[in-house]
């Protein structure tokens, strides 16, 4: 659902032109399938140095392009560097390491096969025409394959479903299935927080006690061992937002689970909608920072990975 796109330096500096830079601008960022990958991580001084000057609205223009479509960005680690190479050959070698979706660039010498040339960006190709939703079977290792390009990339996951059972299968594969998907060949080490967000004790749902325990209980082996997953139950507010709604919100943007993020019975369907920028901002205050909508009257469950 949200893709990482290496960009050559060079090729930004070609859209400085008012109407191609707005285009690329609305292409990339929160609310948008596609993440600029901070490759190398001098990646914003390549791009100045790679400028061939201009007059002074240009270099605002460019000043504005970078710090927009680098809003959010995937930071790598440890990415593979070869000064004597050009920059396409080093993503490239890169792209092997740790794969990208794809890579942009202004010419293609090695075809490699996920160059995408300025002249084949269009919104009829096949690696740069991403949809904003798609419908998925109801099963963990579907759900998990649906969002595993957005969860390996993020810093920061945080799982919300007012009805998550740990006691439940149906419940615990799927999250067993994300927490695979957010380790699986990572561009940076492991994320600093994973959260599961869930509704507190009322309306028959179950108690404190017996919440921490079923955790406690059968969640830690589902845990891999690089990762620590916090859980914490949220009550709603007199008056405040609804507690209801099933998403999956990272620091890079966030989905929507029409149905849940528990599997299904045979044969189900759930439709997943990446939320835009103002949705997103909005359930990332509510979910994501630590915000006032909901309380918090239960302490938290950290578990650390032994899987």
């Amino acid at each position: 659902m949200i893709y990482e796109y290496a960009l050559e330096p060079e090729l930004v500096t070609t859209w400085v032109d008012r109407h191609v830079g707005r285009y690329f601008i609305e292409k990339f960022g929160l609310g948008q399938p596609r993440i600029v990958s901070r490759y190398p991580k001098r990646w914003k001084r390549l791009v100045w140095e790679s400028f061939p000057g201009g007059s002074e609205v240009e270099r605002k223009r460019l000043e504005e392009l970078i710090e927009r479509v680098s809003e959010t960005t995937v930071k790598r680690q440890a990415g593979q560097w070869d000064p004597a190479r050009t920059w396409v050959e080093n993503a490239g070698d890169e792209h092997a390491r740790v794969p990208f979706h794809a890579i942009l660039a202004r010419t293609n010498p090695g075809a490699h096969p996920l160059v995408i040339t300025a002249d084949e960006i269009d919104d009829t190709t096949a690696l740069w025409a991403l949809p904003h939703g798609c419908t998925t079977a109801r099963t963990a290792i579907e759900m998990a394959a649906a969002v595993a390009s957005m969860l390996r990339i993020a810093d920061v996951v945080v799982f919300v479903d007012p009805y998550f059972a740990p006691e439940n299968g149906r419940h615990r594969r799927p999250l067993t299935a994300f927490l695979r998907a957010v380790l699986e060949r990572r561009p940076s080490e492991a994320p600093q927080r994973v959260e599961v967000l869930s509704a507190a004790d009322g309306d028959g749902r179950a108690t404190p006690e017996f919440f921490r325990e079923e955790c406690e209980r059968r969640l830690r082996g589902c845990v891999p061992r690089q990762l620590r997953v916090e859980l914490v139950r949220l009550r709603e507010r007199p008056g405040g937002e609804r507690l209801h709604n099933r998403y999956i919100l990272t620091d890079l943007g966030g989905v929507m689970f029409g149905a849940g993020l528990d599997e299904g019975h045979p044969g189900e369907t759930d439709d997943i909608e990446l939320l835009d920028r103002r949705q997103y901002e909005e359930r990332w205050r509510q979910y994501g920072a630590a915000g006032p909508a909901f309380e918090r009257p239960e302490p938290t469950i950290t578990l650390d990975g032994v899987g």
